[in-house]
């Protein structure tokens, strides 16, 4: 089983437990075995084809070993011997054949257990791989081995799906494969098996057979899955009545049932009763015009049907309108569903649709309180959650703020400018903990516009633009820096606007398209001097939702 390593091979076998390597012939392309890397053992029974691989990792990532074969590496596996503390070159092409990169047993023997590495050498270089057992096991009874068990669990009732499990090696071939219940009866084709709705009669063991083909002889590999079933964590349900109103005719003999959904099966747990509280519901062992019949269990798909019935042997006057109700009692819980006699013909019909329209007017009511204090809602519900909705998108401010700038400077007041540098970063940023993105304060002198003003407007989460009626009167000065922002509003989707009307404004078809689209959206706010004022309540309701902000006051 090939040739053990002599005394002047030791160099070499020094260089095969070097963990890492640089191979400079490939073009600085660096290679590291994965340690610690923790002994895979793979288990085979005796006289059945085995498989090793051969791996190797940069870092932590596995390494195509393809790549190393196209630059001339060819591979080696070697064999532990403990006794005489030496290695063991295999691959006599035939029982034991090396298969980039694989090794491969046609078929394996129990004296083949044992620990195995594979080298990889380019006549310069050697690189070797982390330890893999094998282990040979031989067949205790019928055909697979107890050792090589593998156990699944499946609920009474349910579905359940396995694979033949530790054959991904050989994922090409599973059309070979064959499934047996008990090394009996052939079961199925392929994997993975399935059970739509599992029985007693389920339980088992299923061996997987996937056959290969190997210069000529067919070769198995094998493996067992023992499948075990379990009752499924059931809660009963109450399935009929819920809340019932039935129309009956007087003098009619009636019959309703409580049902439950108890389980997988019998329920002795489950406990039905009937109750009212102008009525005494005895047994029906006697006449009664109103009794409780016997329990009865039904089994239907596997699962169990608990009913007890409550029988009118005659429909009286005094039995209309009053409930009658269905209790459960088990596993903990209590469910109680009605049912509610009418006589036919004289429903509550007209009390029904009372109940209705007072719904309907409350719930009109609610929509109007919370539309009219939605701006207020939305702020206690941000302050009570900490929500952030900034995390993760990589903005670096929260707000670009646009004043509208006219040819000649001084129709912008001294008013507008105080608001739009000085009030307003003042509230955003030091009451809010906002950040925000002002040209001409964040922007050193000397920065070519145009460029500027694109980079600065994608760094930020929302638009601020401040509108006033000089603006709309007189020409402008700052077309460049509006329409670059209305274009990532209106056109690209990147950023939210927010146009605040510092003026009021009368006439407004002579702002461009675009900016009159903007300015019938929601996201626009009129100036109201005022601490408190509403303008500062609508403005952070539009800026975006961050966590942990401080502010004072009632803002």
């Amino acid at each position: 089983m090939g040739r053990v390593w002599k005394a002047q091979s030791e160099s070499r076998m020094r260089q095969v437990h070097v963990l890492a390597y640089r191979l400079d012939g490939l073009d600085g392309y660096e290679i590291n075995i994965c340690p610690p890397f923790p002994s895979t053992t793979v288990h085979a029974n005796v006289g059945e084809h085995a498989r090793l691989r051969c791996r190797l990792c940069n870092g932590s990532s596995p390494i195509n070993l393809s790549d190393l074969q196209t630059h001339g590496f060819t591979i080696s596996w070697f064999k532990s011997n403990f006794k005489s503390g030496l290695m063991e070159l295999l691959d006599n092409g035939n029982r034991i054949a090396a298969q980039w990169p694989f090794l491969g047993f046609w078929p394996a023997f129990v004296n083949d257990t044992g620990r195995y590495f594979c080298s990889l050498f380019n006549g310069t270089h050697n690189i070797s791989g982390p330890n893999v057992s094998l282990e040979v096991i031989p067949i205790s009874e019928g055909c697979y081995s107890e050792e090589l068990e593998y156990t699944r669990n499946g609920y009474i009732g349910l579905s359940v799906r396995f694979d033949c499990p530790d054959v991904e090696e050989y994922k090409h071939n599973t059309k070979n494969l064959k499934w047996y219940k008990n090394c009996q009866e052939e079961v199925a084709t392929g994997s993975p098996l399935d059970f739509h709705s599992l029985g007693e009669e389920n339980a088992g063991h299923y061996t997987c057979v996937l056959s290969i083909e190997h210069y000529g002889r067919q070769y198995n590999v094998t493996r067992t899955v023992e499948l075990k079933l379990k009752e499924a964590y059931f809660e009963p349900k109450l399935i009929y009545p819920g809340q019932e109103h039935i129309e009956v005719t007087l003098g009619e003999r009636r019959v309703i049932n409580c049902t439950v959904l108890a389980g997988h099966k019998s329920k002795q747990d489950v406990m039905l009763t009937w109750k009212s509280q102008q009525f005494k519901i005895p047994a029906c062992k006697l006449e009664a015009p109103v009794c409780k019949g016997k329990r009865s269990e039904t089994i239907k798909d596997n699962r169990v049907y608990v009913e007890i019935p409550l029988e009118f042997t005659k429909v009286k006057e005094e039995h209309l309108n009053h409930h009658f109700n269905c209790t459960l009692h088990g596993s903990g819980i209590m469910l109680t569903g009605s049912i509610f006699l009418q006589e036919k013909g004289k429903s509550a019909a007209p009390h029904s649709v009372g109940l209705l329209f007072f719904a309907i007017v409350v719930l009109f009511i609610l929509a109007c309180v919370c539309a009219y204090f939605k701006v207020q809602i939305a702020l206690c519900f941000r302050d009570l959650t900490g929500r952030d909705e900034t995390r993760g998108d990589n903005k670096e401010y929260d707000a670009y703020v646009l004043l509208l700038k006219n040819d000649d400077t001084l129709l912008n007041t001294h008013e507008e400018q105080k608001f739009a540098f000085k009030s307003l970063p003042e509230t955003l940023e030091k009451t809010f903990g906002y950040r925000l993105c002002i040209f001409e304060r964040d922007v050193a002198p000397g920065v070519a516009s145009a460029e500027s003003i694109l980079l600065y407007i994608n760094k930020c989460r929302r638009l601020i633009i401040i509108l006033s009626k000089e603006y709309v009167d007189d020409h402008f000065s700052s077309t460049y820096e509006l329409m670059t922002g209305l274009h990532q509003v209106l056109v690209e989707g990147k950023i939210k606007p927010i146009l605040i009307q510092f003026k009021p404004i009368n006439n407004t078809k002579s702002l461009p398209e675009s900016l009159q689209l903007v300015l019938k959206s929601k996201g626009t706010v009129k100036w109201e001097e005022g601490k408190n004022s509403y303008f500062w309540k609508k403005l952070r309701y539009l800026m975006p939702v961050k966590g942990h902000q401080v502010h004072s006051g009632n803002l």
